[in-house]
């Protein structure tokens, strides 16, 4: 009897999802034709939906305008087009909270139980988390649902609103909060740096700064949020570092995210705690043979979906060099990542304007509103959730 050996890939977010697809559309189909070995994709996450979490600022304000139904998606049903693998593709709603990699187990917690799962081939792609609920998951999408409607009750009433954070999501929480608010409430934004957008260059920080203030939002520079609590009357105590205490009715966190590594074991992570990643060939060298990290969890690179646009096709391609070889079926040669860190970014500010760069050219308002600010590119959904950007190898 022919052994099983699988191919594990933890995560379902857009990294996860677009490895997953890779290897149901490019490589599941080639590795049939084993006469050693039946192969089978797993894919493991703590959320049974996949979120276009990109529309989270706008959510935050609306689910009316950004319904729930259009930006959250079984992940299963993602896999239904793959009419011939269906017996080779199990999906399991848990997190990883342990990896073996002498004797290649990962753990996973589903629903109160632990199982292990051997693995033949392991992609980490578990992403990051931001401090909130209302931005990236904290397990199961329905967190994430109820946070957001939530947000919109008490976003109707408030008066004092602090968004803390100077990035993308931050400016973007902020932009959409005081453009839905028309100016009826007082909105800050708590910036531990000196400039907004990190990424972008000073002079699109400036016009990201200037884009807020017409819409109402205000900006406090070099200042950090050290501490929250909320009291028994539903405010938000804020500490600042510079000794300042705020009073809001709302406080958004949007000041950084952390990686979802807690699982692994501290030799497969850097200094801070993303997976030590081989920059060219986007394997984990450290965990042994066939094992890869995808996406923001990875590290080598800036981040965001758009670079994940270049670096899926490198992993993908990879990874089917590795089992095809392996399985003595053919040989693909390998290819190489080599990270650029030309500024490309697009951050609305509503729904009309905003700032960008693509490839370290700057965009104008229009193009950024034309391209992501009128509905945060949900239309884009199905190129990650369906697997359409990845149709050719």
């Amino acid at each position: 009897m022919s052994e099983t050996r699988n191919i594990v890939i933890l995560g379902a977010s857009f990294a996860g999802l677009g490895c997953a697809h890779y290897v149901a559309k490019h490589i599941l189909p080639k590795l049939a034709a084993s006469k050693d070995a039946n192969y089978a994709l797993h894919i493991v996450d703590p959320s049974s939906h996949f979120w276009w979490h990109n529309a989270a600022p706008r959510a935050i304000v609306s689910v009316k305008e950004m319904k729930h139904e259009d930006c959250f998606v079984p992940i299963r049903d993602a896999f239904k087009q793959y009419t011939n693998l269906q017996g080779s593709i199990i999906f399991h709603q848990g997190a990883a909270t342990a990896l073996d990699t002498e004797t290649r187990m990962v753990t996973i917690k589903t629903h109160e139980l632990s199982e292990t799962l051997p693995y033949h081939a392991l992609v980490i792609a578990t992403g990051v988390r931001s401090p909130t609920p209302l931005t990236t998951f904290h397990g199961d999408y329905t967190t994430s649902q109820k946070a957001l409607e939530e947000m919109n009750v008490k976003l109707a009433s408030a008066k004092d609103i602090v968004i803390g954070g100077g990035g993308p999501i931050a400016v973007e929480t902020a932009g959409e909060i005081a453009t839905h608010l028309g100016k009826k409430a007082k909105v800050t934004l708590v910036s531990g740096s000196d400039k907004l957008l990190p990424v972008l260059s000073k002079k699109l920080s400036v016009k990201a700064q200037g884009l807020l203030e017409k819409a109402g939002a205000s900006v406090v520079y070099n200042t950090r949020v050290e501490s929250s609590q909320v009291g028994a009357d539903g405010k938000t105590e804020l500490k600042l570092s510079n000794g300042e205490i705020l009073t809001a009715d709302v406080y958004i966190p949007a000041t950084g995210v952390t990686p979802n590594t807690d699982f692994l074991p501290a030799d497969l992570k850097n200094d801070k705690g993303y997976v030590k990643t081989n920059g060219e060939t986007l394997r984990v060298d450290a965990a042994g043979s066939r094992v890869y990290a995808a996406g923001d969890v990875a590290g080598v690179d800036l981040g965001g979906v758009l670079c994940m646009f270049t670096t899926i096709p490198i992993l993908g391609n990879n990874i089917a060099h590795d089992l095809l070889a392996e399985a003595k079926l053919g040989n693909i040669a390998e290819k190489k990542h080599t990270r650029k860190d030309a500024a490309t970014q697009l951050v609305p500010v509503g729904a009309k304007t905003g700032v960008g760069a693509f490839n370290g050219w700057s965009l104008p308002g229009f193009a950024v509103a034309m391209v992501k600010g009128k509905n945060y590119m949900l239309n884009e959904m199905p190129k990650i959730y369906e697997g359409k950007q990845w149709q050719k190898a």
